[in-house]
C-alpha cells in the first residue's frame, strides 16, 4: 500500500512539475494546480509519441525526462511559493489513487489484448511501421498508452504504467470538488453543473477496473464542457483559456477517437470569441505539433489518419490493404467495429449477412435486448437521482418557473452537441463505453436549462450551500465505502495477493503467457500466443493471431510489416 501511495505522490508531482513549467505564468490556486497536473499529463504524452519516433521509451529515456522535469519543476514550485499547495494535491491525489488501485485489477478483456502489449512495444521499441499488422487493434490505439509508457523507468518500474490513469482521475474529481465549494455563493448554475457531472463519476466512473481507454477519455471531455458554463465566460475568455480547451480537446481526441466533436468547443469560441492573440501564440505552435505528429503517427502504424475511418486511409501504403483478407482492412474492421457494437454477437435469428444487419435499423431489436437494455440499467438510477436532486434544490425557495429568463449560448450549444453527439453515437456505434460522455452530457445539460428557468442564481446562499454539502459528502462516503469494502474483501478472500493491479488475467495465475517466437524471413517477426486471453505487458510484438501473407523489411534501423497485395 505504501509503495502505491509514493509512487502516485511521486507520478502526480511529475506531471504538475511539467504543468508548471509550461504553464509557470498562470495563478497557482487549487483549482487551477489540479489542471495542471492534467496539462502536464497531456504534454509528458506529446513529448512521448515524439521521442518514440526516433527511440523506444526505455528505463534510461523514462528516467532521464522524470528527474530533468521533476529538478525543474520542483525549483519552480519553491520560486513561486506553491509549495504548501503542491504538496497537498499531490498527497490528496496520491490518497484517491491508493484507494481506487489498491486490489483491483485492469481492464479486461481489452487491456490484455491490446493496451499492455502495445505499451510494451513503445517501451522495448522506436516506431514500427505497420505494427497493426501484427494486431489490427494497435491501429487505434490510445494516447493513454504512451503516457502509461513514459511512467516506465528505474524508479517505479513497470507498476508506473498502472498510474497516469488514476492520477487523471483524481485530478478531475478534486478540481470539480473545488471548483463547486468556490462559485457555490456566486455561481450556483455553473456549481450545479459540475455537481451533477461528479455525481456521474462517483457514481458510473468509480472503478480502475473499468476504466480502459475510455474513462478517461470521457473525463477530459466532461471537464472541457465545465469551461465555458460559468456565467462570467465571457469576461474570462483569453488566448491562454482558449489554447488551454484546444489542447485538452486535442488531448480527449488522441485518447477516443469517437469523441471528435469535442473539437466544436474550442471552434465555437474561436468564432464567437475571436482575437487576434488566438493564433499568434506559442500554445498553438504546440497544438498544431500535437495534432500533426499523432495523425502522421496513425498513418505509420496503420495506413491510417484515424483508423479504421476508411476516407482516412490510404491502400497505396505498402502496410495497408483494404482486402479483407488481410485483418488490417478497414472496410472488414470498420463493419465488423459497428456490427459488434449493434449487438452482432447476440443475434441467433436467420442467417443474415453483417452489411444487412446494420442497416434499416434491422439490429435495433437485438440491440434493445442485450445492450439497450443494460445502457437503461445503468442510466435509470442516475437519472433518477439528478431528478431528484434538482426537485430538492428547486424547492430551497419555491420560485415558479419564468419562461422569460434567457439561457446562455453557451449552454443552448452545449444542448446542441450533446444531441448530435448522441445521435451520431446510437447510428453508428451504440455502445455505452463509446459515447457516454454525449449521453451525461445531454442528460445534465437538460437539467441545466431547468435550472435557469427557475432562477437557481437567485437561491438563499447558505440553505443551497448546506444542501450541497450534504448530498457532497454523502456521495464521497459512498465512494469511500465502496472502496473500503472491496479492498476489505480482497484481503479476506486472497490474503497473497498483489496489492497492485494485476496485469494477469485468472487464466494465467502463473503469471507466464505461454507464446511461440514466429520467424519469417530468418528473424523474430512476432511472438504468437498460445495461451491465455492476452498477451498481456510481456514480450513485444505480441499477437493471439496468426499473421498471413505479411513481410518483414528493415530499412535505416526501421521496421517495416509489409502486405504481400
Amino acid at each position: 500500500m505504501i509503495s502505491i501511495f509514493l509512487f502516485s505522490f511521486l507520478s502526480t508531482l511529475f506531471f504538475l512539475c511539467c504543468g508548471i513549467i509550461f504553464y509557470r505564468n498562470d495563478k497557482f490556486s487549487f483549482s487551477n494546480l489540479n489542471i495542471l497536473v492534467i496539462l502536464g499529463a497531456v504534454i509528458i504524452s506529446f513529448i512521448s509519441v515524439s521521442i518514440n519516433y526516433f527511440l523506444p521509451l526505455d528505463k534510461n529515456i523514462n528516467s532521464i525526462i522524470f528527474i530533468l522535469i521533476n529538478l525543474i519543476g520542483i525549483f519552480l514550485i519553491i520560486y513561486k511559493r506553491i509549495l504548501y499547495l503542491s504538496f497537498l494535491v499531490c498527497i490528496l491525489s496520491s490518497l484517491i489513487c491508493t484507494l481506487i488501485l489498491l486490489f483491483d485489477t485492469i481492464y479486461r478483456p481489452d487491456a490484455s489484448m491490446y493496451h499492455l502489449p502495445y505499451t510494451k512495444i513503445i517501451n522495448d521499441s522506436k516506431l514500427i511501421f505497420g505494427i497493426s499488422n501484427v494486431h489490427f487493434r494497435f491501429g487505434h490505439t490510445s494516447m493513454l498508452q504512451y503516457l502509461n509508457a513514459s511512467l516506465y523507468n528505474y524508479f517505479f518500474l513497470e507498476k508506473g504504467i498502472l498510474l497516469p490513469a488514476a492520477i487523471i482521475f483524481s485530478s478531475i474529481n478534486m478540481y470539480f470538488t473545488s471548483e463547486i465549494y468556490k462559485n457555490v455563493a456566486i455561481d450556483k448554475i455553473y456549481s450545479f453543473f459540475i455537481f451533477l457531472i461528479l455525481t456521474y463519476v462517483l457514481y458510473g466512473f468509480n472503478r480502475y477496473s473499468e476504466f480502459g481507454n475510455d474513462t478517461i477519455a470521457h473525463l477530459i471531455f466532461l471537464l472541457i464542457t465545465t469551461f465555458i458554463v460559468k456565467k462570467d465566460f465571457i469576461s474570462l475568455v483569453n488566448y491562454k483559456l482558449f489554447n488551454k480547451i484546444l489542447i485538452l480537446s486535442l488531448f480527449c481526441f488522441a485518447l477516443k477517437s469517437s469523441l471528435i466533436l469535442i473539437f466544436l468547443i474550442p471552434a465555437y469560441i474561436f468564432i464567437k470569441y475571436f482575437k487576434k492573440n488566438f493564433i499568434f501564440n506559442f500554445a498553438n505552435i504546440f497544438a498544431i505539433s500535437f495534432i500533426l505528429i499523432w495523425l502522421i503517427k496513425n498513418l505509420l502504424i496503420s495506413g491510417c489518419l484515424i483508423y479504421p475511418i476508411e476516407i482516412t486511409c490510404f491502400e497505396k501504403l505498402a502496410w495497408l490493404s483494404n482486402d479483407t483478407r488481410f485483418n488490417i482492412s478497414p472496410k472488414f474492421q470498420s463493419l465488423d467495429n459497428q456490427a459488434w457494437s449493434k449487438g452482432w454477437s447476440n443475434y441467433y435469428g436467420e442467417e443474415i449477412k453483417r452489411e444487412d444487419y446494420v442497416k434499416n435499423f434491422f439490429w435495433l431489436k437485438t440491440w434493445g435486448s442485450v445492450h439497450g437494455l443494460l445502457i437503461f440499467k445503468k442510466l435509470i438510477i442516475y437519472i433518477l437521482l439528478i431528478t431528484g436532486l434538482f426537485i430538492a434544490f428547486k424547492n430551497i425557495d419555491k420560485k415558479k418557473i419564468d419562461f422569460s429568463i434567457k439561457i446562455s449560448d453557451e449552454v443552448k450549444f452545449l444542448l446542441l452537441l450533446s444531441l448530435i453527439g448522441t445521435l451520431i453515437w446510437f447510428l453508428r456505434f451504440p455502445l455505452y463505453r463509446y459515447g457516454s460522455a454525449y449521453i451525461i452530457l445531454l442528460l445534465v445539460i437538460s437539467v441545466v436549462i431547468f435550472c435557469f428557468k427557475y432562477n437557481f442564481n437567485k437561491k438563499n446562499d447558505k440553505i443551497f450551500k448546506k444542501f450541497i454539502n450534504i448530498f457532497l459528502i454523502s456521495f464521497f462516503v459512498l465512494f469511500i465505502s465502496k472502496h473500503t469494502l472491496r479492498i476489505y474483501k480482497n484481503i479476506n478472500m486472497t490474503p497473497s495477493k498483489s496489492v497492485w493491479p494485476e496485469f494477469y488475467s485468472n487464466n494465467n495465475i502463473n503469471k507466464e503467457f505461454r507464446s511461440e517466437a514466429i520467424y519469417i524471413d530468418g528473424k523474430i517477426a512476432y511472438y504468437l500466443l498460445k495461451e491465455g486471453f492476452g498477451c498481456g505487458y510481456t514480450l513485444s510484438p505480441c499477437s493471439p493471431y496468426k499473421m498471413k501473407d505479411v513481410k518483414i523489411n528493415e530499412k535505416r534501423g526501421y521496421k517495416f510489416y509489409i502486405l504481400n497485395k
